[in-house]
């Protein structure tokens, strides 16, 4: 089916409203001013009296849009001297001219200019009509053709402003969303590669003296983790500045990395199991989403878990016709409840949150913390297989 466009497929620009507006003005001078200069007796004065008074109310609405307070007082103007000049049909230009102004000027001014129009056209009616019956029946119209312009253009002017206020709000929203994003890829980068080479250093100053091939070792050790955390930076800068990152890791490019978190880890410190689901293919964002987890998580263990056991585990489960990733990190260490003031559990939960997922962090009955999160994984995603039904 092909495409349907609009009429207009491109938005007006101020000269092309202007032309619409010479247009308009013209065409109702033209309207009003041929039945006066052909039918003069049917208004009882000359046609050289009904058509300067008929130019000037509608010939000005050309401009309404640049000057549309002057426009409408030369338009009320005119529908003063109107029924003098034997003219009843003032209001319409008049309607055009109020619209020009509940749209662009303030509510005060366009209330003002409404309210001196009904009186103008009120007044009008009265004197250019013959009967009071005939008078409130073109009052009542002119009135209700007036309020609904200036109806119109109020609510146009509302909506337009509601709808920048909404850009505005949005485009805020997009920039925090943005800092966080940037807060969390930095915090995930330099917290996890500084709490190594913190770890690793304090190794070295302490062995420095009786073991120097172990302080050698964790210098060398420092040395790789820091080439490895400018790595990570030089490609977070290239990620600001619009450079695509190519995260389409797959499983082998995942699970490499998973395995040199854990080959990190200081000996005799912390003693890590990993255990990820064989043939397991993460790609995109759901891989640099298990990735930070799983770093952070180990980050925390070194931190705050003292000598302890943790196991990593990565597996895929089917849950309610979808298929989920699920990591969990527990340590049998001091355990404890989350740190207040950090930002790594939530960035953690925010990035899991806004992939779909969910996520819980928490001490363990038994002693310990856990960190525990489910991701869920596009259709033909995953190992293929998975571990069955979870009803956990």
């Amino acid at each position: 089916m092909a495409e349907r466009r609009p009429l207009i497929a491109r938005r007006l620009r101020p000269g092309h409203w202007v032309a619409v507006d010479v247009f308009a003005a013209v065409a109702l001078a033209a309207g009003f001013s041929v039945p006066a200069v052909l039918a003069p007796e049917s208004a009882g004065v000359p046609p050289f009296v009904a058509a300067p008074v008929i130019a000037l109310a509608c010939l000005p609405t050309a401009v309404r849009r640049r000057w549309p307070v002057p426009v409408c007082a030369a338009v009320l103007v005119a529908a003063v001297i109107a029924p003098f000049a034997g003219w009843q049909e003032a209001f319409v230009p008049l309607a055009v001219a109020l619209h020009a102004v509940a749209l662009l000027r303030a509510r005060r001014t366009a209330v003002t200019a409404l309210v001196a129009a009904l009186a103008v056209t009120a007044a009008g009616a009265a004197i250019g009509a013959p009967s009071w019956t005939e008078a409130a029946s073109v009052c009542g119209f002119a009135w209700l053709l007036l309020g609904l312009a200036w109806t119109i253009g109020l609510a146009v002017r509302e909506q337009r402003a509601y709808a920048a206020q909404a850009v505005a709000r949005s485009a805020q929203a997009a920039a925090t969303a943005e800092r966080l994003r940037v807060a969390r890829e930095v915090h995930d980068v330099v917290a996890h590669s500084m709490g190594l080479i913190s770890m690793r250093a304090g190794i070295a100053n302490h062995v420095a003296a009786t073991h120097p091939e172990e302080a050698g070792e964790a210098l060398s050790i420092i040395e790789e983790t820091s080439r490895k955390a400018l790595t990570d930076l030089r490609g977070l800068l290239g990620l600001l500045r619009d450079i695509p990152e190519d995260r389409d890791d797959g499983a082998p490019r995942m699970v490499d990395r998973l395995r040199e978190l854990v080959a990190a880890i200081p000996d005799g410190h912390v003693r890590v199991e990993l255990d990820v689901e064989p043939g397991l293919a993460l790609g995109g964002e759901a891989a640099l989403v298990v990735h930070r987890l799983v770093q952070e998580s180990l980050t925390n263990v070194l931190r705050h878990a003292g000598p302890a056991r943790c196991r990593v585990t990565v597996v895929t489960r089917a849950r309610r016709e979808v298929v989920e990733v699920v990591v969990e990190v527990v340590d049998d260490g001091r355990g404890g409840a989350p740190r207040t003031g950090g930002h790594g559990l939530a960035g953690l939960e925010e990035r899991v949150t806004l992939h779909g997922g969910t996520f819980s962090a928490g001490p363990e009955p038994g002693g310990g913390f856990a960190v525990r999160a489910r991701l869920p994984l596009p259709s033909g995603s995953g190992s293929g297989s998975g571990s069955g039904e979870d009803d956990r």
